[in-house]
């Protein structure tokens, strides 16, 4: 007999994840795939009310003034809100309108707004801005770094502060890793693989799933577009977008934390 296709597999497409100018996280999706399924990968990675909690302690020691207000950029499903939301007014951007829909769900006394990271216009200004978790890495080239980096700093109150986890720095690839993320209840068995590849200043990931749910097998493929640079392009960047005293915390963090860049108006 020849070979034959397993009738319960279906392939999707790739789906090439093109950002162009929007690039908080990931751009929307007809499928939504990587909103349905992002706190089922990374719930049981990360612990977001840590994660907080020590951002609220590094805010405490390094604001100038009071911090009331705070917009996190680059949300996601709102989990660093839910945690947040007790100790200032927050609201929360990203461009995944999925995610904004779930972060709604969790925090309902904030604000959200759909919009990407590089040119967003918002009325008011906040005492403190985050983008954690490597979302500023969707920017992909040091240019919209600056010119992210520049919304920021308009959309800070006088004496505010900045606080950006970057994605990995260039001199940290390591070339041939395979990542491997899983997930399983009574409804779902997902696994999601990665490789990653440099190209000048991007930094490509390649991304298979395979989800179980409903009694069938689907494979979906998915590339993400990073910003490839090092520390001191950070640095650089912060500087030109007009912030100062720009610091780059590494110590008591969170596991897997990738860092803090943290600069004031």
């Amino acid at each position: 007999m020849g070979e034959t296709t397993p009738l319960y597999v279906r392939v999707r497409k790739t789906r090439i994840i093109n950002l162009k100018a929007n690039f908080c996280l990931m751009k929307d999706d007809d499928s939504g795939i990587f909103a349905k399924y992002y706190d089922q990968i990374y719930l049981n990675m990360k612990d977001y009310q840590k994660e907080a909690t020590i951002i609220k302690d590094v805010i405490r020691q390094l604001e100038k003034k009071e911090s009331k207000t705070l917009l996190d950029v680059g949300c996601g499903t709102g989990e660093h809100l839910k945690h947040l939301s007790s100790d200032f007014q927050c609201t929360g951007m990203d461009i995944n309108r999925n995610m904004i829909k779930t972060a709604k769900d969790k925090v309902p006394n904030a604000k959200f707004k759909i919009g990407n990271m590089i040119d967003f216009r918002l009325k008011e200004k906040f005492d403190v801005i985050i983008s954690l978790f490597s979302s500023i890495g969707y920017v992909q080239n040091f240019k919209n770094l600056v010119k992210t980096l520049e919304n920021f700093h308009k959309h800070l109150d006088h004496k505010g502060l900045a606080m950006v986890e970057p994605w990995l720095f260039k001199k940290d690839f390591r070339k041939d890793s395979i990542g491997l993320t899983t997930f399983e209840d009574e409804r779902l068995k997902l696994a999601r693989m990665g490789t990653t590849e440099i190209v000048g200043s991007k930094w490509f990931i390649f991304l298979h799933y395979l989800i179980g749910e409903g009694g069938k097998i689907e494979y979906v493929r998915e590339v993400h577009r990073m910003l490839a640079v090092d520390n001191q392009d950070y640095i650089k960047a912060f500087e030109s977008a007009g912030f100062r005293d720009t610091k780059f915390l590494r110590e008591n963090l969170w596991d897997g934390c990738r860092g803090l860049f943290i600069a004031a108006k």
